[in-house]
């Protein structure tokens, strides 16, 4: 069994840890009721201690199964990190960071780089998308450097985490609330969700973070390939949810790739944005 965390420090005092656990029970009370079939694999792949959660973003709500799976094995709190858009409800964004998250803020300052590596000598686990937005491939694109730096300069292990089977639920450019079988809340029923918690990475002071960050992507595509290896679905040919390279049906990385360029030309994705 793993060792508990260290207690976090009165240094960060916005969250509350009891938010965080009531959060938590709601998502849980919806996965019993939607009969979710969470399984977590991998985890004895995770060191005692706080780590950096390094997760594969392919669905909107992918950061459920790895909160519900980390408490069940770890009975420990994660500090996500999360990008701009959701805090730009007032409401929504208040109930983010009352439940202990992170808003990505990027450059020039860094300072959501800060405020994670001041989470982490804190003692807390922090969990981010380092791809900076969801993948339209369902495949894992370029990493930002934020993750590795972190993990770097606190001598956090980096943990590659895959999920699949999230982005069936609800995803990028498939509506909320569509018709079943296009990623919709009509798919929550019975929906199957796989996530692999993958072999630590250690960066180091002195690595290059690109380079870091590339060997990041590999490892997260690693891991999410092992949990899609998994699926019960299986890899149905044309099937919208699968990426190209397995015969489905979503877009080849390229044509993501374009999309994204589109996205940027529109200010969709700025830069400062990302960390």
């Amino acid at each position: 069994m793993a060792t508990p965390p260290v207690a976090p420090s009165r240094s960060l005092p916005r969250g509350s840890p009891w938010l965080y656990d009531v959060g938590l029970r709601l998502f849980e009370g919806l996965s019993r009721a939607a009969r979710l079939e969470i399984t977590a694999t991998g985890l004895e792949n995770v060191p005692p201690g706080q780590v950096v959660l390094a997760i594969t973003h392919f669905g909107y709500v992918d950061f459920v199964p790895v909160a519900i799976a980390w408490w069940a094995r770890r009975r420990d709190r994660l500090r996500f990190l999360v990008g701009p858009r959701p805090y730009r409800s007032r409401l929504l964004g208040a109930a983010i960071t009352a439940c202990g998250g992170m808003a990505v803020l990027g450059a020039p300052n860094h300072a959501s780089l800060n405020a994670s590596v001041r989470a982490l000598d804190a003692g807390w686990s922090v969990a981010l998308f380092p791809e900076a937005g969801v993948s339209r491939s369902f495949t894992v694109r370029r990493c930002h450097t934020g993750a590795v730096r972190m993990a770097a300069a606190t001598g956090v292990p980096l943990i590659p985490v895959g999920v699949w089977g999230g982005h069936r639920v609800t995803t990028r450019g498939h509506g909320t609330f569509g018709t079943r079988g296009r990623g919709s809340f009509r798919d929550l029923w019975r929906a199957p969700i796989r996530v692999h918690f993958g072999d630590p990475v250690y960066p180091v002071d002195g690595d290059d973070p690109e380079r870091a960050a590339a060997r990041l992507q590999h490892a997260m595509q690693r891991a999410a390939d092992a949990a899609a290896l998994d699926f019960p679905l299986g890899q149905p040919a044309g099937a919208w949810w699968l990426p190209a390279k397995f015969g489905g049906g979503a877009p080849s990385e390229a044509e993501r790739d374009i999309w994204d360029a589109r996205d940027a030309m529109n200010g969709m994705r700025p830069d400062r944005d990302k960390m």
